[in-house]
């Protein structure tokens, strides 16, 4: 019986060990802290292109309120608020006619205008969060904004996303 409680608890280490380290693989591949991995794979298609990028910004938004907010990381915030807006700016290009994937609802094409808009605010509230951290003088300001951008990209996700 003692065997067995130090296989399990040896078994429960290890398996921790390797959650922690792809999580942190996986979150490293999409924000890296620096935001600057943009540039999806030269020979995806253009859904695999915008499901990248969408990985890239959810990283981006994630280390937002998990890690940059909580550290006072003004910086990361900005760089991070680049990203999201960078790609807020590009995604309607990203949604050609014919692009139908699973998690892409068919109402994008049907009301393109309003996906258009939603992206244009996602791209406004990423920008002025991106100001607000490059001052870095109003932490409170900077985390509303943070909250508003996150409204921006919810407020896309129940019109336009499928959930998985």
């Amino acid at each position: 019986m003692r065997f067995l409680a130090i296989g399990l608890s040896m078994f429960v280490a290890v398996a921790v060990s390797i959650s922690t380290s792809v999580s942190v693989v996986a979150h490293d591949e999409t924000s890296n802290h620096s935001h600057d991995s943009v540039a999806p794979p030269e020979n995806a298609s253009i859904v695999d292109k915008r499901i990248h990028r969408f990985k890239q910004s959810g990283g981006a938004i994630q280390s937002i309120f998990k890690e940059h907010l909580g550290a006072d990381d003004f910086g990361a915030i900005a760089d991070a608020a680049k990203l999201i807006g960078d790609w807020a700016e590009e995604m309607p290009a990203h949604f050609p006619a014919g692009s139908e994937s699973a998690g892409a609802r068919a109402e994008i094409w049907a009301d393109f205008d309003d996906f258009k808009a939603k992206a244009a605010d996602n791209a406004m509230a990423a920008r002025a969060l991106q100001k607000l951290a490059m001052a870095g003088t109003d932490k409170g300001a900077i985390a509303a904004a943070a909250k508003k951008m996150g409204g921006t990209c919810k407020a896309c996700h129940q019109s336009y996303r499928n959930k998985k």
